[in-house]
């Protein structure tokens, strides 16, 4: 586990001390980060310097910073609007890519259905695949 994915996992299980960094994950400034938690600038600043912060605060900062807390999706990723399988720091999938999955299934399954191989379909998908790259 790398330590994103350790800080994300820390800050979802309420870890008091992951608050700056997630916020540095985030990409927030203080009005923005206090914003997020619903709070006023003046109290993220007290939770940043010398209170505890609320750690549901702390959580939901997690989740703005790219953590997946819903069953099935353990291990993923969300960072800069690519979604990250687990293990994966490269490569995420954009929305472009998810919404051109059911076409792909569609494709194959025409070409299944018309029995065609394995290497008659490759140059098909080597042009889908590297039209993907720019969605």
């Amino acid at each position: 586990m790398d330590a994103i994915t350790e800080y994300l996992a820390d800050g979802y299980a309420g870890d008091l001390t992951t608050l700056g960094a997630l916020q540095i994950l985030c990409g927030f400034s203080h009005e923005q980060a206090a914003a997020a938690c619903l709070v006023s600038p003046a109290t993220y600043r007290r939770w940043r310097s010398d209170r505890k912060a609320n750690p549901t605060a702390v959580r939901l900062m997690a989740i703005h910073a790219g953590y997946f807390p819903w069953p099935g999706w353990d291990g993923w990723e969300m960072h800069n609007g690519f979604l990250f399988p687990p293990g994966y720091a490269r490569h995420g999938f954009g929305p472009g890519n998810l919404m051109a999955l059911p076409f792909l299934y569609q494709l194959l399954a025409e070409y299944r259905r018309k029995g065609k191989s394995a290497e008659t379909v490759k140059p098909t998908l080597d042009r889908l695949a590297e039209g993907a790259r720019y969605l």
